[in-house]
């Protein structure tokens, strides 16, 4: 009797562990893949870093900057972008078509702003493409139509904010931007080129 106990017992013991480890392992896989990203959109609205026409005081811009009730803090606009050098961007190149590479049809616009300090911003405008896990924007030396899959020579400016939507990334200054021909959509845990786009000064 007490060796039938005994072995009930241990079956127990073994299917408990078992249940734990499967658990584990469905905990594990889960956090990998993310499948619910396949059905949950993540949308950004970021604003449009301002171009010189249109930054306040800039030749050409509609109304210069009033004092008194009402009048923004110094050194923000009235709609929360920042005055100064940041204001005096000017865009330098744009594209608005998308090479599709896996999950489905990317479709967007791709602009690059110019600061005054050498720096640059790059925006991903009224973008729509799969959503996924660990997806990131990088710059690549390859051009974009040659983008299957990714050369280690690319530069991360970040993860992708927003899978849907607008959204920018910095580029710092000192980055020489020429020696890079495409921005990609990338997802690193896979190793999978969602999209590419050329890009250029």
């Amino acid at each position: 009797m007490k060796n039938v106990k005994s072995l009930i017992l241990g079956h127990k013991l073994i299917s408990g562990a078992g249940v734990l480890a499967l658990g584990l392992v469905t905990v594990l896989a889960l956090a990998a893949f993310q499948p619910w990203k396949l059905w949950v959109d993540q949308t950004a609205s970021e604003a449009a870093p301002p171009t010189a026409a249109a930054a306040p005081g800039a030749p050409g811009a509609s109304g210069a900057a009033a004092s008194g009730p009402g009048t923004p803090a110094s050194g923000t606009s009235a709609s929360g972008a920042p005055q100064g050098a940041a204001a005096q961007t000017r865009e330098v190149f744009s594209t608005s078509t998308w090479q599709s590479v896996s999950h489905g049809k990317t479709t967007g616009k791709v602009k690059v702003y110019k600061h005054p300090d050498g720096s640059y911003a790059l925006r991903l405008e009224n973008l729509d493409t799969s959503n996924g896990p660990d997806l990131k924007v990088v710059l690549s030396k390859g051009g974009h139509e040659t983008q299957q899959n990714l050369s280690p020579d690319y530069r991360s400016l970040g993860t992708l904010k927003g899978n849907k939507g607008s959204s920018n990334y910095a580029v710092a200054a000192g980055v020489d931007l020429s020696q890079y021909k495409s921005v990609v959509i990338w997802c690193k845990r896979f190793d999978a080129v969602f999209a590419a786009a050329p890009i250029g000064t």
